[in-house]
Parts: C-alpha cells; sequence; structure tokens
C-alpha cells in the first residue's frame, strides 16, 4: 500500500463536488478542513462515531446534494448498525468512504482494531444492502475512479486502504505530554453545524 491518509484526503478534497455536504471525523479531519475549505464542512469531533448517521440525516433532507461522509474504520465500528439503516433508507446522494487504517485513536495513541486485517469493510457494506462498493489503496487509482463513483447511483461504499507505516503516535506520560486542548474543540460541531444549516438554509447551489 502506498496511500496515506493525506494522500486520500488530497484526493477527495480535489474530486469533492463544490455543493456537496461532507462530514469528518477523527484522521480525516487532520487534513480536509484545510483542503477543502466551505461552509458545507461538518467536523464530527467529539461524536466519535457519528458521522455515518449524520450523513444520513443530511442525504434524506438534501436529496439533491451529494452527501460525502469521510469515516474512519474504528468510527464506524462504534456504530456499525448504520451500516443497516444506510441501506434501509436507500439514499442515493450518499458516498461512504472509510479510512481503513487498522487503528482507532484513544489516549494519545493508535490501538489496533478489532479483527484488524480480518474485517471488510465492502463485503459488510454489500451484505448490508449498499448499492455498489469498491475499493483503493493507491491515491492515483482513486483519482481516476473518483468522477464516475460520484455519479453511481449511492449508497456506496469506498475502503481507502491506508498505509500507516510511517505513523508515530505514542501514549501520554511525563516525558510525552499532551497538548492543551482549546475550548473551541469541543464547541466546533455546534458551531460548523449551525453553518452548514445556514448554508443549506440560504440554497447554496444546488
Amino acid at each position: 500500500m502506498t496511500m496515506s491518509t493525506e494522500d486520500a484526503v488530497s484526493t477527495l478534497a480535489r474530486h469533492r463536488p463544490p455543493d456537496a455536504v461532507a462530514l469528518s471525523p477523527m484522521s480525516p479531519l487532520r487534513f480536509f478542513p484545510k483542503m477543502s475549505s466551505s461552509d458545507l464542512n461538518l467536523s464530527c469531533v467529539p461524536l466519535m462515531g457519528g458521522a455515518s448517521a449524520l450523513g444520513l440525516g443530511i442525504a434524506l433532507a438534501q436529496p439533491a446534494r451529494k452527501v460525502l461522509v469521510l469515516d474512519g474504520d474504528g468510527s464506524l465500528l462504534m456504530q456499525l448498525g448504520t451500516l443497516a439503516t444506510v441501506s434501509g433508507q436507500a439514499p442515493s446522494n450518499y458516498y461512504h468512504f472509510v479510512f481503513d487504517n487498522g487503528v482507532w485513536f484513544e489516549g494519545g495513541a493508535d490501538f489496533p482494531l478489532p479483527a484488524a486485517g480480518r474485517l471488510s469493510w465492502t463485503g459488510l457494506a454489500l451484505a448490508a444492502g449498499y448499492a455498489s462498493t469498491c475499493s483503493f489503496d493507491d491515491a492515483d487509482d482513486l483519482a481516476s475512479a473518483l468522477p464516475s463513483l460520484l455519479s453511481c447511483r449511492g449508497p456506496v461504499l469506498t475502503q481507502l486502504q491506508i498505509d500507516t507505516s510511517a505513523a508515530d503516535r505514542r501514549p501520554w506520560s511525563a516525558t510525552n505530554l499532551q497538548d492543551v486542548t482549546p475550548d473551541s474543540q469541543f464547541t466546533r460541531m455546534g458551531t460548523e453545524a449551525r453553518t452548514v444549516a445556514a448554508a443549506l438554509r440560504d440554497g447554496v447551489s444546488p
């Protein structure tokens, strides 16, 4: 595998329809808001696991608008039942990207995901009833496929196989102190939700 989280996010940002709502938790959130600034961005933090369900609600409320959910594998595992809920509602404008790095972030470190390396997100989504799925481990291949992928009828799940060989997160300790978390990190989601609501209310295209 040669695709990093940053590579995958950069590719999605370049091909994002300008009127699409995009939701991102955890790992994608480190890059996406800077690479694709928009009033239609919603950062799912500190609501780990909530992106898929929130994206579904927006997709149902805005059927003429594409909704991109940049999900983490750890986040989705916390709310695995949403695969069936999404399938049951069958939103044609729902595009679910799962960043498969085999870990989740907790307490300042990356910990192995249960069944890491054995989970097939495409298999789970198909079994749940998604319209289609695909998988990529190369950013160039992803870039080539995205225009046609985003024209497919949803819900579509795309598994992004992320190379984490360069990751180096260590648990907090006396010699590895945690940075001070600003208050804005805990109010960010509410602030952005109000911005997204206003943008949708004011009729940002379409």
